[in-house]
């Protein structure tokens, strides 16, 4: 089996063992990334990056009617 072919076979198994939750190494590391991921997505958006994205809307709404 060529190099590649090792690297590819090792890829799939690591995709597997995260996929299937296993209670291997992989599978750890797949719960701890979930948790934090989950914990990340559950939090607020700082007022201050609502701002800024209320800017840039402003600017590209301006930016839009200057063109037409």
């Amino acid at each position: 089996m060529s190099e590649k072919e090792n690297m590819n076979e090792r890829a799939s198994s690591g995709q597997n063992d995260l996929q299937a939750g296993s209670s291997g190494p992989h599978g750890s590391i797949s719960r701890k990334l979930r948790d934090f991921y989950d914990a990340v997505q559950e939090e607020a958006i700082p007022d201050r990056f609502l701002d800024l994205l209320e800017k840039l809307d402003q600017a590209e709404r301006n930016a839009q009617a200057q063109a037409r």
